[in-house]
């Protein structure tokens, strides 16, 4: 039995609408318009927003000597996609408020939904999905039929209580109630906004993820955001064994997670807790005045953090202020950020690094034998497009993977130590290293007696290893990278500046 949707098409004005900002996102993402100059106008226009991404910009978490009171300017140093996730979460948190007499409990409802739509975009990144700023907002707005249904019945959560905390009993005590559940009225309320048809699928199956194939159209999409929904209860129950449990089984089960990805999951979410908390100035978990059960979920484990959910998209020119193209953008084959990309985005990257006071990390990994395996390989291009795959799912959120020789990718690893930096390079490392294993599936095929032979070497500028410029820290990593093809026995080779 399907939910009536009649109460909701005879009371739209009862319904909470879309924020501007959000719907002129939505037609700029749809556009591939999504560029520096058009999120800075769009952010101006806004003076709540301009005013939250300015205080953001200056918050100790980005450790500004000076304070920075140019949008243009907060904007690059917060990153484009950073700025894009603020302005879609703060923009629809402020419009959709709580009413008087409403029985959700609105707080724990922007808990569950803020975790979600960070969770999303870190699954699409692990699970390889393209369409990270539409997965955010799928994600935030899973749950946006509690909101429609309460606004048309303000009492109806209100017998549920504490309960609101599972959400598997929310949904039941729709289905008992109603006939249907949130995911439904939410895909309506998309689809009412003009939301995109797959967010709007996305959020309509948000409970039913086995309705689709990962290998389906549109698949992956539809079950990252509904085993987002299962991460961000995970923290909301203080990530309990059970809780764990629970979560294991739901990765594996919905994008075929191994072990590895779900602790790999799980610690970039603790790394977005103070930032997403200063952000909304609000506590992911319940800490005081609520439910028992909402009291006792562990406050500071709660959270998530949309200032380095993903890689920066922010600098769209090139030299003289050329700008990309989309293509121009992206390499063909891996779907990394192109060499091109990546020689307009370091200067910036470094610039805004010595700016501010903070260290910066090149790597370089290369693939030795690439030539040897291409002539054994009937489509070359495989290892490579693998490769870049499984280092999109091993880099930090918010660092920056660029194909940049035919042999070669360069990550750009903002806030890094040499010693954090090499750590990552080592976690890439043996990453990389698991598609020599053998296997008819695999990038190599059934070729046993050819592995694939990695160097990567890493500079980092800070911390009393200075650089004049961008291409000295580059032309650094370049050494230590032949520093690691000189020396098989370590393939992970750090720029010795004393050396130099």
């Amino acid at each position: 039995m399907a939910i009536d949707l009649s109460p909701f098409i005879e009371n739209t004005a009862r319904l909470p609408s879309i924020p501007r900002v959000v719907t002129r996102i939505v037609t700029l993402a749809q556009q591939g318009e999504i560029d520096m100059q058009n999120i800075a106008d769009l952010v101006a226009s806004d003076p709540a927003l301009a005013a939250k991404t300015l205080q953001y910009a200056n918050s100790p978490l980005y450790g500004n000597e000076h304070r920075i009171e140019n949008l243009r300017r907060a904007i690059v140093l917060l990153g484009l996609n950073t700025t894009v996730n603020l302005a879609l979460s703060f923009s629809l948190k402020s419009s959709i408020t709580e009413p008087r007499g409403s029985g959700l409990h609105y707080p724990l409802f922007w808990r569950r939904s803020l975790l979600a739509a960070s969770a999303a975009l870190e699954l699409g990144r692990l699970a390889g999905e393209r369409g990270l700023e539409e997965l955010f907002l799928a994600g935030l707005l899973q749950d946006i039929g509690m909101i429609a249904i309460d606004r048309i019945q303000d009492d109806f959560y209100a017998s549920l209580q504490s309960d609101q905390i599972f959400h598997q009993r929310v949904r039941e005590y729709e289905l008992e109630r109603m006939g249907g559940d949130h995911a439904e009225a939410g895909a309506w309320l998309s689809k009412h906004w003009g939301l995109a048809d797959r967010t709007t699928l996305a959020i309509a199956n948000s409970h039913r993820p086995g309705v689709f194939a990962i290998g389906d159209r549109d698949g992956l999409f539809v079950r990252c955001v509904a085993l987002s929904g299962v991460v961000a209860d995970y923290i909301i129950f203080g990530e309990t064994s059970d809780a764990r449990t629970q979560l294991v089984i739901q990765c594996q089960r919905i994008l075929e997670f191994n072990t590895a990805k779900i602790d790999t999951l799980i610690a970039r979410m603790h790394e977005k807790i103070p930032e997403m908390e200063a952000l909304f100035e609000l506590k992911l978990t319940e800490s005081s005045n609520q439910s028992k059960l909402l009291e006792e979920a562990n406050a500071t484990l709660a959270a998530m953090n949309i200032a380095s959910l993903q890689r920066s998209h922010h600098k769209a020119e090139h030299g003289g202020g050329a700008k990309l193209s989309k293509e121009e953008r992206y390499d063909k084959t891996t779907k990394a950020f192109s060499r091109r990309f990546a020689d307009g985005y370091i200067p910036d990257a470094f610039d805004i690094a010595v700016r501010t006071d903070r260290n910066i990390s090149f790597a370089l990994i290369e693939v030795v034998n690439l030539k040897e395996i291409h002539k054994r390989l009937a489509d070359p291009d495989a290892i490579i497009s693998e490769m870049a795959q499984v280092l999109e799912g091993t880099v930090r959120s918010g660092d920056v993977l660029s194909r940049y020789r035919d042999e070669q990718f360069l990550i750009i690893l903002a806030g890094t130590t040499i010693d954090q930096a090499k750590m990552v390079c080592q976690r890439m490392y043996d990453a990389v290293k698991t598609l020599s294993q053998p296997s008819k599936k695999g990038p190599l095929g059934g070729i046993t007696d050819i592995g694939i032979k990695l160097c990567i070497g890493v500079a980092t500028h800070g911390l009393g290893c200075e650089f004049r410029n961008a291409e000295e820290l580059l032309n650094a990593a370049q050494a230590a990278l032949h520093t690691a093809k000189l020396t098989p026995a370590s393939p992970v080779v750090e720029f010795n500046h004393d050396a130099d």
